[in-house]
């Protein structure tokens, strides 16, 4: 089964209490003339800060210097343009 919500829905499914896990999958959607908006000194440079940390590991792993990247630089790397033919 798949569910989908609305990202202002407020909903929960209440703890796992198997011994299983649960999958998801987060989907976004931009549109193509989007605009980064850098957050540094706003309520989400923490949400910048924790997203570093969790990456931190893969990107010197790979060679990659993280002082070198923006938050920008991550969510190119990380997006997919997802083009449908037009008929």
């Amino acid at each position: 089964d798949t569910v989908f919500f609305h990202p202002l829905l407020i909903h929960g499914s209440g703890m796992n209490k198997t011994k299983g896990f649960r999958k998801s999958i987060s989907c976004h959607y931009a549109s193509a003339d989007i605009n980064y908006i850098d957050v540094k000194g706003s309520i989400q440079d923490g949400v910048e800060k924790e997203v570093f940390e969790m990456v931190h590991k893969k990107l010197v792993a790979r060679g990659v210097d993280p002082t070198k990247l923006t938050m920008k630089d991550l969510w190119m790397f990380k997006s997919r343009d997802v083009s449908l033919p037009l008929n």
